[in-house]
């Protein structure tokens, strides 16, 4: 996990990622309640949306390039089981540059989803995370996690990656109530068009940062045996 001293870098820092280490909140535990913004700038809190569905819960930022290349099939996933909800938090900005640099306060924040949702096509209910991490830190500080909280609170499933295509057997199981065994998602590498085109959002520095501790970044999946 990032360094909690380091959320919301300026410059992404590779070295400061550690898959192997998660100390967020894990399957079995109970959720925790934390206040967000909505792209109204309402104030809510996460339990506003935990109601008599599971909750698939997602986070992301624009920079974020495993997030963004997760959209089209996850909207596909909402569509296909609507006996879940779906929500994204947005959370600080993965790969911030020249053009989307990270958030100095909650109105930037906010704004950058807004973008967000249109570049991206997110259909999906997203709150947007105070610009110290409030939320995101009981989470796991990872770009792009992805959880399912049961109507009661408890942590159905996580994994520090998303991965659609396995999620689509999980939400399936959560859907039918059967149980289902937490593990870590094999990484999708973000190789892809449209993950590419994420980091220019960026702008050159984030691209840049991206090239520069790409290997440090491979080998980190690969110790934890997610890519």
């Amino acid at each position: 996990m990032a360094n909690p001293s380091t959320y919301g870098y300026r410059r992404f820092p590779p070295e400061e990622y550690d898959f192997a280490i998660d100390e967020g909140l894990q399957a079995g535990e109970t959720y925790k309640d934390t206040e967000l913004r909505t792209l109204d700038g309402e104030t809510v809190r996460l339990s506003d949306y935990l109601n008599d569905k599971p909750l698939v819960l997602e986070t992301g930022s624009m920079t974020c390039p495993m997030y963004a290349q997760s959209v089209p099939p996850m909207m596909t996933l909402m569509e296909k089981y609507p006996q879940l909800d779906h929500l994204l938090m947005y959370v600080c900005e993965a790969h911030p540059g020249e053009l989307q640099p990270q958030h100095r306060t909650e109105a930037e924040k906010v704004k950058a989803a807004k973008k967000t949702k249109r570049r991206y096509g997110d259909d999906r209910m997203i709150l947007v995370d105070d610009v110290n991490g409030s939320a995101h830190r009981f989470y796991g500080i990872m770009p792009n996690s992805i959880f399912v909280i049961a109507p009661d609170g408890k942590i159905l499933f996580r994994s520090i990656w998303n991965n659609a295509d396995e999620m689509d057997a999980i939400l399936s199981a959560i859907a039918r109530g059967d149980a289902v065994h937490s593990r870590e998602l094999k990484a999708v590498p973000p190789f892809s068009f449209r993950a590419v085109r994420t980091l220019l959002m960026g702008g050159i520095v984030a691209i840049w940062d991206f090239v520069r501790g790409l290997h440090r970044l491979v080998a980190n999946h690969k110790k934890v045996g997610n890519m």
